[in-house]
């Protein structure tokens, strides 16, 4: 949460700024506002698109430009418009006032292109007008790759999700190619000809890059028979990857393709996705996070610290996990939850070791347990094996410990 404000800080600090070191605001605003109004990431990832499109056509004053724009944009701005009037329109000013600002911009933008358009002055739009407000916006300037988080895209799907969060260890590069993946599929249904032919361009340039990079050796003095086991494993599966990729490009290069091939393709490089048991996960996860919320209460209300210290180093070994794959295989709400929970074990964490405890802590975890138990009895946890959920905890503590 401290990012997360310091970045609010700086949208009040500055006229002019690079939205991308705002990304964790503007994905955080637009995940909650999809929980408060019951949309889905693809929605905002087809507005920004919009918006890409229209900073586009209003960056020249041409007449070709106006043209398109009024036969091709402003009906897809007509789709959106419906849905901002009637799900949006109640989002709490306090918690969304920039991202409610910037809806109410393109609400305006669409009203005056509807005035225009509709008395048939097309070539008299006001296309600085309009693009000065799209350069002013903060939440929903377009980003295109960047607007929302590809776990929240991909909420839902296990198999993706754990191969993002697998193959951060291997490369960020591998990731954020599986990200651009994601939010391709997601904005593909509404994209242009032309832009996805780009977006096929792309995909080549950034697989062909990845597997153009050389295996980096360490060079050190006391380097060791050890050392040499460990690298020859890791470049070993370095190249494994590698060639399972440039297999994937050769077949993207040859012929027509299917996004969500390519993300299987990809996903099967690390795990078996026909064998991915994602509801036991599921529940697996909700009971070690009902288990954490209720020891944490326990040992509060004990006023026993060093427990606390035992729950806060399950915590940060938990929390890569769990805030990569488990909260997006939850619904909105309970997500939200899975969150704050991490949030009062970072807050614990940083009161060590006085732990320092308001009232409303207990009462805001006892709110989570509340919450996943419900979501566990929905997904009929009756078979579930908590033998499961203790082997987890002590491999992620294990791991924890290596890094």
């Amino acid at each position: 949460m401290r990012k997360f404000y310091e970045e609010l800080k700086t949208i009040e600090d500055f006229s002019t700024f690079d939205r991308t070191v705002l990304l964790d605001y503007i994905h955080r605003q637009k995940f909650e506002a999809s929980a408060v109004c019951g949309l889905d990431a693809v929605f905002w990832v087809e507005l920004d698109y919009i918006l890409h499109l229209m900073e586009f056509c209003f960056s020249g004053n041409s007449d070709e430009k106006k043209e398109f724009f009024a036969t091709n944009l402003f009906p897809l701005m007509k789709e959106k418009i419906s849905v901002i009037k009637t799900k949006t329109a109640h989002l709490p000013e306090k918690e969304f006032f920039y991202l409610k600002k910037d809806l109410k911009t393109f609400e305006h933008i669409f009203a005056h292109a509807s005035n225009i358009i509709n008395k048939n002055l097309k070539y008299f739009l006001p296309s600085q007008l309009f693009l000065t407000a799209i350069e002013s916006m903060t939440v929903l300037y377009p980003l295109c790759e960047n607007t929302c988080d590809a776990g929240t895209i991909k909420r839902g799907d296990y198999a993706i999700l754990l191969t993002r969060y697998v193959a951060a260890d291997f490369s960020k590069q591998l990731v954020d190619i599986i990200d651009y993946f994601i939010w391709v599929q997601a904005v593909f249904d509404i994209a242009y000809k032309s832009d996805r032919q780009y977006f096929r361009t792309q995909i080549i340039k950034k697989l062909s890059d990845f597997t153009a990079t050389d295996s980096k050796f360490e060079t050190t003095t006391d380097y060791s028979a050890k050392n040499f086991v460990l690298e020859l494993h890791e470049v070993l599966t370095e190249i494994n990857i590698k060639s399972n990729i440039v297999k994937l490009l050769n077949k993207i290069i040859s012929s027509e393709f299917s996004i969500s091939e390519c993300l299987k393709s990809i996903a099967s490089i690390f795990i078996d996705v026909d064998k991915i048991q994602d509801q036991t996960n599921v529940l697996r996860d909700l009971h070690i996070a009902s288990d954490l919320a209720s020891s944490v209460i326990r040992h509060i209300k004990e006023g026993n610290n060093r427990s606390l210290y035992e729950d806060s180093a399950l915590a940060k070994a938990l929390k890569p996990y769990f805030m990569q794959v488990s909260r997006y295989m939850l619904d909105a709400e309970t997500d939200i939850e899975i969150c704050r929970l991490f949030e009062i074990m970072s807050y614990i964490d940083e009161t060590a070791p006085s732990f320092i405890m308001h009232n409303d802590i207990v009462a805001s975890l006892e709110k989570s347990i509340a919450k996943f138990e419900m979501r566990k009895t929905l997904a009929n946890a009756s078979g579930f094996d908590k033998e499961s959920a203790e082997l987890f905890k002590a491999k992620a503590r294990q791991i924890y410990s290596g890094k």
